[in-house]
């Protein structure tokens, strides 16, 4: 799902991207945001692709999308 923005998820970015939800509290859009600059995807801070990023990220370290933490 993640091809269809432009970026193939790896465990590296799926580490970064619970960093940036879980320890430093972004939103969506701000992880949307941060993940175009970080690996130039171009989709201006799109929200869904944030929380796209998010929850497959959470699926890829083997936690549930619907925890609080993610959500």
């Amino acid at each position: 799902m993640l091809e269809a923005w432009g970026l193939t998820l790896t465990l590296d970015i799926a580490r970064q991207v619970r960093r940036w939800r879980v320890e430093d509290e972004c939103s969506w859009r701000a992880i949307a945001a941060l993940a175009d600059e970080t690996w130039a995807t171009d989709t201006r801070g799109n929200q869904l692709f944030g929380e796209d990023l998010c929850r497959e990220s959470a699926r890829m370290l083997g936690e549930n999308p619907n925890d609080e933490v993610w959500n």
